[in-house]
């Protein structure tokens, strides 16, 4: 069943022209009719605005947030739930002070320097004895440098 911007205005308590100002705006969908006219699906309209009560004003729900409900085995149940989630919630504290502990306790040990490098510095490894001339003679000659020669087999003599 769908309004015409007329019966849409008084709906919502608004003007014809201001339903459909928000229909050449795009804030509010509509199709137009074969004669030209604009049809409104009540479901766009009260996306758009809340529903008005005729004689009232503007309609508001009928939920009184003051009163618990009436199912109790529910309340207790969720009580339940609220207990476990606080005691869990407890726990990460209780964890994330121990891990802040530990991080503190080794920040400290590192800043007094206590922690050294034990990786092996080029300083430390061993160095090679040195080269004599008979070693060098000994020695193959070092392969083609080029990439297109090692390829074709050619030699660096030629």
């Amino acid at each position: 069943m769908s309004l015409s911007p007329a019966e849409a205005a008084k709906h919502v308590g608004l003007t014809k022209q201001s339903v459909i100002k928000a229909i050449r705006s795009g804030r509010l969908s509509a199709v137009k009719d074969a004669s030209g006219g604009w049809l409104i699906e009540p479901v766009e309209l009260f996306r758009v605005w809340p529903a008005v009560n005729q004689d009232r004003g503007k309609v508001t729900p009928q939920v009184d947030a003051g009163l618990p409900p009436e199912n109790s085995e529910v309340v207790t149940l969720l009580k339940a739930q609220i207990d476990l989630l606080r005691s869990q919630l407890d726990d990460v504290r209780a964890d994330r002070e121990d891990i802040r502990a530990d991080r503190n306790h080794w920040r400290q040990i590192a800043e007094r320097g206590l922690l050294t490098d034990q990786r092996v510095s080029s300083e430390q490894t061993p160095k090679a004895p040195p080269e004599t001339a008979e070693s060098v003679e000994q020695m193959p000659s070092p392969p083609p440098s080029g990439f297109w020669s090692r390829l074709f087999g050619r030699s660096q003599e030629g």
